[in-house]
């Protein structure tokens, strides 16, 4: 009996682990913003871009599509844009420790492990140029794999949902 309790009690551990650490989108912007007015965009420099140049190029890229997919043309900064884009990306570690106890009450052994993860932050900001106001801005952060392809389908994933609901629809 004591086995199926705690066999109970750590699989619905592990899902709300699961819950905790999968990947989370959230967006928000001015609500007084006339969205159909912006058509083009231009990227602005990024206060804090991810210190990896093909990551970097990723990034954008699939920020790009995404908005090409909303419609809106890509210019040049000096071609006067409706909007001006930038991202902000960081990862920081979260260390947490498991438990395992194995073997029976007559020779049972415990140990705890240290597990870090890494989980990654992406910000999307849009600008007016000329209110100089952000007017939109999307949040998505995710647990990184240790395989490119995986972080790679997470990114397009997240860029993805970040603009769902990309032009918000008046209230």
């Amino acid at each position: 009996m004591k086995t199926v309790r705690c066999l109970s009690i750590l699989t619905l551990i592990c899902l709300f682990s699961a819950v905790a650490f999968g990947q989370s989108v959230n967006t928000d912007y001015d609500h007084s913003a006339n969205f159909s007015n912006y058509r083009t965009y231009a990227w602005g420099a990024s206060p804090h871009p991810i210190n990896d140049s093909l990551w970097n190029q990723r990034i954008i890229e699939t920020i790009d599509g995404a908005l090409a997919g909303k419609g809106l043309q890509k210019v040049n900064l000096d071609q006067n844009p409706d909007l001006i884009v930038v991202y902000n990306a960081g990862v920081k570690e979260n260390v947490s420790y498991q438990g395992y106890a194995m073997g029976g009450w007559w020779n049972r052994t415990a140990s705890i492990q240290q597990v870090v993860e890494k989980e990654g932050t992406l910000v999307v900001d849009f600008a007016d140029p000329h209110t100089k106001m952000i007017v939109w801005r999307g949040v998505a952060g995710d647990t990184l794999s240790n395989k490119s392809n995986k972080n790679i389908q997470k990114l397009q994933k997240m860029v993805a949902k970040m603009f769902q609901k990309y032009p918000p629809s008046a209230n």
